[in-house]
């Protein structure tokens, strides 16, 4: 099945490596057969990679732009990865993990992006949280364990 990329006009994708950047117009461009896509604004750059889901990500997104990186970073990614995992203890941030993970291993590091874009997010909470008060869903349990009084968790598509 073909992916169609809608861009908005001046966006940049990367594909195989390759910088493309649309002009002034929108425009749909369909990729036939299986690459390593990422949009420009799913692109961490690596002053921004700080805290250790970002610095998950940008490797993976490193693997996903350098054949080199591919080849040589996956041992690396597995165990930043095991630690995230056992960080978080929500389990839809762990199955989240998990599913990257499983990406990485498939080597569709796209996916495996998209899968950390919400762990980012809710590290990026969690980090903010003021200091004097408690974050809800940070027992001592682990961080992000939900207390008994909060309901399920809510996975994103």
């Amino acid at each position: 099945m073909a992916l169609k990329l809608r861009l908005k006009p001046c966006e940049r994708v990367v594909i195989n490596g390759c910088v493309v950047q649309n002009e002034n117009r929108r425009y749909t461009l369909t990729i036939s057969n299986f690459a390593q896509i990422i949009r420009g604004s799913d692109i961490l750059q690596e002053e921004d990679a700080v805290t250790p889901v970002r610095r998950a990500y940008f490797l993976i997104q490193s693997m996903l732009l350098d054949p080199e990186v591919a080849a040589s970073g996956s041992g690396a990614v597995a165990a930043m990865m095991a630690q995230l995992y056992t960080a978080f203890a929500r389990p839809d941030i762990q199955d989240r993990i998990a599913r990257a993970m499983g990406h990485v291993g498939e080597r569709d590091y796209y996916k495996a992006l998209a899968a950390l874009r919400p762990v980012m997010e809710y590290e990026g909470a969690l980090l903010s949280a003021p200091p004097s008060a408690p974050a809800p869903s940070m027992p001592a349990g682990g961080i992000g364990q939900q207390s008994s009084h909060q309901s399920g968790h809510h996975p994103e598509g």
